[in-house]
């Protein structure tokens, strides 16, 4: 290893050609990361201090020409956009040639590309970046860089020229140590070296590091190199995903592929039960390779997954009310797609089981640990559906918490205030609007939940005809516990409905629903008067409650799904 103390100028000085490896993680720094970048050079600014890049660790694949970065590509892909910055904004200022001549060689020097980011995100670079164009960014990593460049120049339009100079040559001089490192072998040790000595780094970047120097440990002499480029390759395919995987960062995709695979619970947090696993593998070359195409094969298979238009995988995202699902559902589908393959049909009976686990789980809320129950359902599932249905349904109700029997007493009683409400009345909507009709991303807006027969006002007045109530006017203490906050008396209505109509009469409310009936729940309820008696009471809401149990009982039955 080469240890070459040097400054920003004097590395840019060289003709060298800085390349991302394919294996790294693409451009992701964010605005809280630029802002550090920014205050650090105007704190040298304020308080004349020196400023120091660090430590800039390279492999030679060129001696002077190229470079493979292996440690700092973050803040040297951040310093040449920052420049570019500093650039545009001094070339609108007019400033002398002299203050720009030695900017331009953090892009181009002898017509080479200064910094080649990984594959993915080099035309983006080289357009917006070197080229200083426009660019049709298709990526969370492209978009990052592009956002870099346009918050650099905001912040630093805010600051006089002579500033700008003074932050320009303060990045310039500011002192650098460059470690050259010969071939691959020599880096994957300092790897290693490096991420056992406290560096911040994700268990994915950690795991990486690992896996090349186990590599580097068990090859054969000959072997080593190709053995290295080979996960190199595959961390590649990794990297080129997950940016496009929303809602999931790296380590937790890590965490789900690990549950699925191997024989690790939800506790697990790092990498130490892959080293165990790796540790009693009589091949561990064999075990490293197969291990990572499979775990590339899992962030493929996710990043697949947000084009799936099958009916139950967009029901599943909904259950929750966000664009996450419970942790327990990732390891099934990664499961789900390595044995499955695009097989529509099974993959949408698949997602049906999983919307009526999640929905079970978000509706009942209990404290007890689904985890560790639904443990041999995982490991015994290797594509039959048919056989994951029947493993899950016994497993609930063998725990009882999430059974049939649990399922069927939370949805009779009190729901005001459950996670599962809103979902449930969107799904009995879709249930009772006309034959073939889907909702789809209907919404209502500031969506609220209605009780029908009001809650007690707060400000202690009376209630307003139409309603349960006695002689004093209030309602007797068993409607208030089994029917006031049950789905019988419960609907989903928008904001400024709700507000309009308040605690008025039931005549009232009945007129607004008529009025205003965008959906259908609103619209029966004149279906389960007796007659022409315009009042609400507790046999009315009993009826309407027995028609959603109709629905949503079987609905949310395992049995059902085909």
């Amino acid at each position: 290893m080469d240890f070459i103390p040097t400054t920003i100028r004097g590395l840019f000085d060289t003709s060298i050609q800085f390349i991302i490896p394919v294996y790294q993680r693409a451009y992701s720094w964010q605005k809280d990361n630029w802002n550090v970048f920014l205050q650090d050079l105007m704190e040298q600014v304020n308080h004349e201090n020196e400023y120091s890049y660090g430590n800039l660790l390279l492999e030679t694949i060129k001696k002077d020409m190229e470079y493979d970065v292996i440690d700092g590509q973050q803040r040297l892909t951040t310093l040449v956009i920052f420049m570019r910055a500093m650039h545009n904004v001094l070339v609108e200022r007019k400033a002398d040639e002299e203050h720009l001549a030695d900017i331009v060689e953090f892009f181009e020097k002898k017509k080479k590309k200064r910094l080649r980011p990984v594959d993915n995100d080099r035309a983006c670079f080289d357009s917006i970046i070197i080229e200083n164009n426009t660019y049709t960014v298709t990526s969370s990593s492209q978009k990052c860089i592009s956002d870099a460049k346009d918050h650099f120049i905001k912040e630093l339009s805010k600051l006089d020229t002579d500033v700008l100079i003074k932050i320009k040559e303060i990045v310039l001089n500011s002192k650098l140590n460059r470690l050259e490192l010969q071939g691959k072998k020599e880096a994957a040790l300092m790897f290693e070296l490096q991420n056992n000595r406290g560096k911040d780094l994700t268990n994915m970047e950690k795991l990486k590091s690992y896996f090349m120097y186990q590599m580097y440990v068990n090859s054969p002499a000959d072997e080593t190199d190709p053995n290295i480029e080979n996960i190199s390759n595959h961390f590649k395919e990794i990297y080129k995903n997950v940016y496009d995987i929303k809602g999931l960062d790296e380590d937790s995709i890590l965490i789900y592929h690990c549950f699925a695979y191997l024989n690790v619970s939800f506790n697990y947090r790092n990498i130490d039960d892959i080293k165990k696993e790796l540790a009693q593998s009589e091949d561990k070359i064999k075990w490293i390779n197969d291990f990572s195409r499979e775990l590339s094969t899992s962030f493929a298979n996710l990043k697949e997954l947000k084009s799936n238009d099958s009916e139950f995988y967009k029901k599943l995202f909904k259950v929750r009310g966000k664009e996450s699902l419970p942790a327990f559902i990732y390891p099934f589908i990664i499961k789900g797609y390595k044995y499955i393959g695009k097989d529509s049909e099974q993959l949408n009976k698949l997602f049906h089981i999983l919307e009526i686990l999640a929905f079970r789980y978000q509706l009942i809320s209990s404290r007890a640990d689904i985890n560790s129950r639904l443990v041999d359902c995982l490991r015994n599932f290797k594509g039959d559906v048919e056989s994951l249905k029947i493993s899950i349904k016994n497993k609930l109700n063998e725990t009882w918490y999430w059974g049939d029997t649990r399922t069927k007493e939370v949805l009779s009683g009190w729901m005001y205030e459950n996670p599962a409400l809103h979902y449930i009345l969107w799904e009995y909507e879709e249930s009772i609007q006309g034959k073939g009709y889907k909702i789809g991303n209907m919404k209502i807006e500031n969506e609220q939940i209605e009780h029908i027969s009001p809650q007690t006002p707060t400000n202690g007045e009376p209630l307003e005809t139409g309603y349960d109530v006695n002689d004093s006017n209030q309602y007797s203490e068993e409607f208030t516990t089994k029917y006031l906050n049950c789905l019988g008396n419960l609907m989903l209505i928008s904001g400024s409905h709700n507000a309009s109509i308040g605690n008025k009469s039931f005549t009232d409310k009945l007129d607004s629903y008529k009025k205003n009936s965008l959906l259908n729940q609103q619209a029966e309820i004149k279906d389960f008067l007796d007659g022409d008696v315009i009042v609400w009471k507790q046999a009315n809401i009993q009826k309407r409650l027995t028609k959603i149990l109709d629905f949503a009982i079987p609905r949310w039955d395992f049995s059902l799904v085909k």
